[in-house]
This record gives structure tokens, sequence and C-alpha cells, in this order.
């Protein structure tokens, strides 16, 4: 379903000719419930970036982090903590540059540690916004693979702006019901990708495995 076909929709579901701007916002909406709900393949994306300070900007369209990990000098995997623990390891560190082994994320930036002590190449895999729509882009993989979710997500807003009570859980369950679809249909497509393998039946006690936090 492109962008104009989607509005047209929806204004036909509505019996309204007369909510030219506000199906655009109808639509807005969906799109930022989508982008704080929905987690799938294809909003999987990849970028680099070039790290020489404490801090380093995010992509625009970054939602949540996968992976980050230097590809230059020595490869190393970073590994994510929370600013709190990133100051205590600083502080361990007598807030030492070197190349960096963890980071943050602090608004909208990355936070290094240790500082960089060069410049260093990451790549960032990341799951990034839906593509929005617009007159400058008719579509995207929602749109084109699940236009039900943006139809009935756009309905339930619509119905919420008009209120028209009565048709909010109507659209509501609609859109919930497409959205979970769309979870499922990539949970089997995550599962379709390796083979089965027997676990095997261990006996006794579970050995734990105890790590301590070296400073030296």
């Amino acid at each position: 379903m492109t962008y104009a076909e989607l509005k047209t929709n929806i204004a036909n579901y509505l019996n309204r000719s007369d909510l030219t701007s506000e199906i655009d916002i109808f639509i807005d909406n969906t799109e930022a419930e989508l982008n704080r709900r929905l987690r799938v393949a294809d909003m999987i994306k990849r970028a680099t970036a070039t790290a020489e300070g404490q801090y380093l900007s995010l992509p625009t369209d970054w939602l949540e982090a996968i992976n980050i990990e230097i590809t230059s000098n020595d490869f190393r995997p970073l590994m994510q903590m929370s600013i709190e623990s990133l100051d205590v390891y600083r502080k361990s560190i007598n807030n030492k540059n070197g190349q960096p082994i963890y980071y943050a994320i602090v608004d909208n930036t990355l936070e290094l540690a240790p500082i960089p002590d060069a410049s260093y190449t990451l790549q960032l895999t990341y799951y990034g916004k839906i593509d929005a729509l617009s007159d400058s882009n008719t579509s995207n993989f929602v749109s084109t693979g699940n236009p039900d979710l943006y139809l009935y997500g756009a309905l339930k807003h619509a119905s919420i702006f008009l209120m028209e009570d009565e048709r909010v859980p109507l659209f509501t369950a609609q859109f919930e019901k497409a959205l979970e679809e769309m979870r499922l249909e990539q949970e089997k497509a995550e599962f379709g990708k390796g083979s089965l393998m027997q676990r095997r039946r261990t006996y006794g006690k579970v050995r734990k495995n105890i790590h301590y936090w070296n400073n030296n």
C-alpha cells in the first residue's frame, strides 16, 4: 500500500473527506507507536563512525543498540554499561585514555570508556526508526508487507481525535492483532534459520562461574 493509497483508505473507512491534514497526523502517530513497540529484522541497520573523543553522536534514526564494535586496529566488540557503572570504571583506571572497551547511551550520544587515545572506526548495528511515509517516500517495509498495521493504527488515532469512543476499541483490537501477527511472523523466520539440537542431560549440581572485578 502506497502513501497515497493509505490516505485514501483511511478517509474511506472514516467516511470523511475533510480530514486531509489530520490524516497525516494519524499516520505520524502510528509510526511513532510502531517505533516504540516494534523490533523486527527490517529495522536493523548498520553505520560506521569515527571515535576520537569521549562522546560520539548517534545516527538520527537510532532506536536501540544491538552491537557496537571497533573494526580498526585491534578488533573488539564493546560492552554496554550504565552511565553510573561507566563512571565507576573510569575512576578505577584513573581516567586514563586507551582503546575503548565499554559504552553507555547518554541522550543522543555514545559515551566511550576509556576515552579514545587515537582515532577508532566503529561499526554500529542497531534498530533504526521506520522510514516515515511521505510524498517523497511513498512506501516502506510496513506499508508493503503489513499495510493493515498502518490502516488500523491510523484509524485508532483518528477515532480518538474524532471522539468516536465506540470505534476506538474496535480499531485498537485490530491494530494489536496485526502487530502480534507480525511479531509471530518474525519469530518463525528467526526460528527457521537454524536446526534443532537435542539438549544433553546432565546430572549433579551445576557449577557456577564466579567473575571478579579486576581493578589492576
